[in-house]
């Protein structure tokens, strides 16, 4: 990678586009000048020769491919091995976005809370 020092930049960019970056790099994990130095990376990369194929398992770690896509193109049978696949090669799946995990965890408080009678769950009070 390079270690030269990185240089301030300023872009006009529509508001609505820069709404709908902000959220993309939110729900992929990732901030906006990631954003944009990846794609001027691949972009640059793509400019100066051919493109080595992109592995599957890691485009899924780094959510640039669904796990259906990643399943097929590494033809495998279901998405526990894809999870054994990442496992075997270091990799972690790729991080659910806010808005999809907050609405499973009211579900999971809401479901422990009927389990338990609707006690109030309370830090250290089981």
């Amino acid at each position: 990678m390079d270690q030269t020092p990185s240089e301030a930049v300023t872009f006009d960019l529509p508001a609505a586009l820069l709404r709908r970056a902000e959220t993309y790099a939110a729900q992929h994990g990732t901030t906006l000048p990631e954003l944009f130095r990846d794609h001027l990376e691949r972009v640059m990369s793509e400019a100066t020769g051919p493109a080595a194929p992109e592995d599957p398992l890691v485009a899924f770690a780094e959510g640039r491919l669904t796990k259906e896509r990643a399943i097929e193109a590494l033809g495998l049978r279901d998405y526990a091995q894809l999870l054994l696949a990442l496992g075997e090669h270091g990799l972690r799946p790729p991080r659910l976005p806010d808005e999809v995990i907050a609405p499973m965890q009211a579900t999971f408080v809401r479901l422990l809370r009927e389990a338990r009678g609707e006690r109030a769950l309370h830090a250290g009070h089981p």
